[in-house]
């Protein structure tokens, strides 16, 4: 996980890899301390990960619900057909995507 922009008018972080349940329990923390103190709506860039886990999913809507409770939206950009695929077939695409 990376953050590549953030101020006012943008929160942009950058996921690798896969996000399973190692990656979860090894970055949840540092990636909700992004997400406290809000300033800007928050872009997920999904360009590098390949895979999207059970646990991954847990994290980005509980990731939404905290952006939502600071008044402001979470986007999902350049998911692979995969990882795009994994939204729309848990009916969290019109959501995310």
């Amino acid at each position: 996980m990376k953050v590549i922009q953030s101020d006012t008018s943008i929160v942009k972080i950058a996921f690798s890899g896969r996000l399973d349940s190692n990656y979860v329990s090894n970055n949840e923390v540092k990636f909700f301390a992004c997400l406290n103190g809000l300033e800007a709506p928050v872009v997920l860039d999904f360009s590098e990960v390949s895979f999207l886990g059970s646990l991954g999913i847990r994290m980005i809507l509980m990731a939404l619900k905290e952006v939502k409770r600071q008044g402001f939206t979470l986007k999902i950009e350049n998911a692979d057909p995969n990882v795009k695929y994994v939204f729309e077939m848990t009916s969290l695409g019109d959501l995310l995507l």
